[in-house]
């Protein structure tokens, strides 16, 4: 009976180890689980981690296309019926679109000459389109021609140089007030005023650069209908039109310079034929004397 109470005595000690084990190993099979699960977490690994990065670059690459810089600039022919009344039409509209004009010329009708008016005018560019709409409603629109310049590498680098300047010029501010000696004194004020310098060059262009990119010049052309440029043909009737306008050109000048030369021609002409006679006449004066002298010397000595 003893032994028996110590077999079942240890049987139940041995279980009881048994179960404190399988507790630890679940605990540390917990605590791994957990601290893979965060070390995912904090990754990114998980799907639904990864989700949002793709969407943060999409929306990135979209707002890099959406912030271009972009300078437009064109031509527009408009036949109106008068150039002087249109040209105010267009300050009108230019002006309330918030543009401005930059140049303005206008030719009222006179003998041998038509009427016309040529503006250049700054329009914002995102009024651009609706600007060249509404020109329909102040004459016929003959030929519109944009073209646009992507600046935008310019301008980011401009951006970089002046946030590097500003820095530098921070830098040599604090120095200038550490400076202890007048030699370090008069070299950091002559290193700060040239960065300044600098700093302001850069600001300017970019400014420039800035406002031609926010308005867009368009050069305006009104002439009336019997002014009015005629469309440019392409093609082979372009080039056939244009061989003849060449051979024309060259038919006229031909012509030109033999209307110059003409007078010279005839000069010369008569100086020639007077030349010619007087020579002739030289001639004719001296052949008899020739026929004349000539038996005299040839003949013969008198016989003895």
């Amino acid at each position: 009976m003893r032994t028996f109470a110590r077999l079942r005595g240890t049987a139940v000690v041995t279980l009881v180890l048994v179960a404190l084990l399988a507790g630890c190993s679940a605990a540390r099979s917990g605590s791994s689980t957990s601290q893979a699960d965060s070390s995912a977490g904090k990754d990114g690994s998980a799907l639904s981690g990864a989700a949002p990065q793709a969407d943060s670059g999409t929306g990135q690459v979209a707002a890099d296309a959406a912030g271009r810089q972009v300078i437009t600039t064109g031509t527009a022919q408009l036949t109106v019926d008068d150039p002087r009344k249109a040209a105010s039409a267009v300050v009108a509209l230019v002006e309330g679109l918030g543009g401005r004009v930059d140049a303005r010329k206008e030719q009222t009708a006179a003998e041998g000459r038509d009427a016309f008016a040529q503006l250049t005018v700054r329009i914002p560019s995102d009024d651009l389109t609706s600007a060249l709409a509404k020109l329909e409603d102040i004459g016929r629109v003959d030929q519109v021609d944009l073209s646009a310049q992507d600046v935008t590498g310019t301008a980011e680098d401009l951006d970089a140089r002046i946030r590097a300047l500003k820095l530098s010029v921070a830098r040599m501010e604090d120095l200038l007030s550490r400076a202890t000696t007048n030699a370090d004194l008069i070299a950091a004020e002559n290193a700060l005023t040239e960065r300044q310098a600098n700093l302001e060059s850069l600001q300017s262009q970019r400014a420039r650069l800035a406002e031609q990119v926010a308005l867009s010049t368009l050069d305006i052309t009104l002439s009336t209908p019997g002014n009015a440029p005629e469309p440019a043909t392409h093609g082979f009737l372009g080039g056939l039109a244009a061989g003849w306008d060449a051979l024309v050109a060259m038919l006229g000048t031909l012509v030109l310079v033999v209307g110059v030369l003409l007078p010279w021609l005839v000069f010369a002409g008569v100086i020639t034929l007077a030349v010619a006679a007087s020579v002739r006449w030289v001639r004719r004066r001296r052949a008899p004397a020739d026929v004349v002298a000539g038996p005299a010397a040839g003949a013969a000595p008198p016989a003895l």
